[in-house]
């Protein structure tokens, strides 16, 4: 390996310093930093002057739970002392003024955003959670590091034997789809939300990994249907969680008939509500005989969310969190590096195909506007049972979904790490007789 000379710096500048590790920051850049040895200063006339090395940290504005907002804040405080210190703030404003973009540029960009990463990329305003937040940004903030996507097949590359896209399967591995359902489609802010979490088996219970979510609006159940259906069998997921109630159940009554896919040239059987401990009888009976398909497969489990069961929901979500059983994609500017390095990158550099780039990007986009709706909620009481309220003109379709699968997965948790009961022991003491 080739090793190149390393050298001082009397000036770093750290650009887009918000995604550098603060370690690599402290540890490694900025003991490289030593005063300049200008020649002048070796005339005795000027020996006592200094010129003390100089850091610029360029970046746009982020979530403040991150260390670039601490590090801001204290160089605008030593600047406000009258230290040696600086800072600007350049919006959009100063692009428009000097004709870098126009403001319909401007306002073009920013429309293909959520409201949030508007605000932070283009009005220079750092997010962070308000004081009553259930969900605290810290929560997600190590938590972003998986780098592979999921994707479900594309229709312009479809391939009937194998998704060229699918994460090979590990051992004890149960993958979920889960389904928050739009109330009325088409409404402005209801989105239907889908999601595709791996659960890898530890001590601990069931790891999550959500590797995949796509959002959609104004269409109808047998279009959500055969939606859910195709994700599904590209994931080669086991089971559905699905949000019963309003819109959820004429979901379930398309999911529980024969499903053509006409792109795809294929049929999907019929599905119908799974056996579990945790499902009443009159709601499992109820369910089966609304299923009309013959032959249904077991796969769905069923929400129909109270509030009590909204704050199980709740703490269970943040539980998960809170021990880092939970993992997500990165964000979208490392997601870019990595798929210039991924084997799709042919792909996703395609500039005939223009879709490809919006595709390979939008998962890691979804999984930031998951994260700010979650940060976004707050904290109430109602009955006695939390209760989790986001402000007017925002939506927690996205939260809703992760949660409800999350919901299930800790279900099967308890399977996984259950106590063996006498029968469990009494098997295995006969097994190892009939061994001997």
């Amino acid at each position: 390996m080739q090793i190149t000379k390393l050298k001082r710096s009397t000036f770093t500048i750290y650009e887009e310093f918000r995604l550098i590790d603060k370690s690599v920051v402290d540890a490694v850049i900025r003991p490289f930093s030593y005063i300049r040895q200008a020649p002048y200063l070796k005339n005795p006339k000027y020996q006592h002057l200094v010129e003390e090395a100089k850091e610029a940290f360029i970046s746009s504005a982020w979530h403040k739970g991150e260390w670039w907002y601490e590090e801001t804040k204290e160089n605008i405080k030593n600047m406000l002392k009258g230290k040696n210190a600086g800072f600007i703030a350049i919006d959009y404003l100063a692009a428009i003024r000097h004709r870098i973009k126009t403001a319909k540029q401007i306002e073009s960009e920013k429309s293909k955003m959520d409201e949030v990463t508007a605000l932070m990329e283009y009005d220079n305003i750092p997010w962070g959670e308000s004081a009553d937040a259930y969900f605290k940004l810290k929560m997600f903030t190590n938590v972003r590091k998986i780098k592979k996507a999921f994707y479900p097949q594309r229709a312009l590359t479809y391939n009937p034997r194998k998704n060229p896209y699918q994460i090979e399967r590990k051992d004890g591995e149960v993958r979920l789809i889960t389904c928050d359902i739009a109330q009325m489609a088409g409404q402005a802010n209801d989105l239907s939300i889908t999601g595709c979490i791996r659960l890898l088996p530890t001590h601990r219970g069931y790891f999550r990994e959500l590797v995949y979510m796509e959002s959609y609006s104004g269409v109808n159940s047998i279009r959500q249907a055969l939606r859910i259906k195709q994700i599904f069998y590209d994931f080669d997921a086991d089971h559905l969680v699905l949000d019963m109630l309003n819109s959820g159940i004429t979901t379930f009554d398309q999911l529980g008939i024969i499903t053509k896919d006409e792109e795809r040239g294929i049929e999907y059987d019929p599905w119908t509500v799974m056996q579990h401990p945790s499902i009443e009888a009159s709601k499992y009976e109820e369910l089966s005989e609304r299923t009309t398909g013959l032959n249904a497969l077991p796969v769905v489990y069923p929400v129909s969310a109270t509030s009590r069961l909204n704050a199980e929901i709740a703490v269970a979500m943040r539980d998960i969190l809170q021990k880092k059983m939970l993992g997500l994609l990165v964000d979208e500017s490392e997601a870019e590096d990595h798929m210039i390095r991924s084997t799709y990158k042919k792909e996703f550099l395609d500039q005939g195909d223009m879709s490809a780039n919006s595709f390979f990007i939008a998962p890691y986009l979804q999984t930031s506007l998951f994260i700010n709706e979650c940060i976004n909620l707050s904290l109430t009481l109602l009955s006695g049972n939390v209760k989790l309220v986001e402000p007017s003109g925002s939506r927690k379709d996205r939260y809703s979904s992760i949660a409800y699968g999350n919901y299930f997965a800790s279900l099967l948790d308890q399977e996984l790490i259950r106590e063996p009961d006498q029968s469990d022991m009494l098997q295995q003491m006969m097994a190892l007789t009939q061994t001997a």
